[in-house]
């Protein structure tokens, strides 16, 4: 894996490295949860939002909180006939 952090998915194993006072500290973790910073283009002003990959909402947001919409990959077809480039 390396320190190509941009193919980690839910479940995977993670190494935390840390150095303390010359020593090297490795804790290991499970990944729960992915999140994206996302940058909305054509909107007319600087609008961005942090998502959860993972359950496709806003974060934060509580469960019972949560609006309805979700995060979704856009497939080319739809950025085109949306006329969004």
């Amino acid at each position: 894996m390396g320190h190509d952090l941009h193919d980690l998915r839910m479940g995977d194993l993670v190494i935390r490295e840390m150095d303390s006072r010359g020593q090297t500290e490795r804790h290991i973790g499970e990944v729960l949860s992915i999140r994206a910073r996302i940058q909305y283009i054509g909107v007319g002003y600087d609008w961005r939002e942090w998502w959860d990959v993972t359950t496709a909402s806003l974060h934060p947001f509580r469960p019972m909180s949560k609006p309805n919409y979700r995060l979704r990959r856009a497939e080319v077809d739809q950025i085109d006939r949306l006329r969004l480039r």
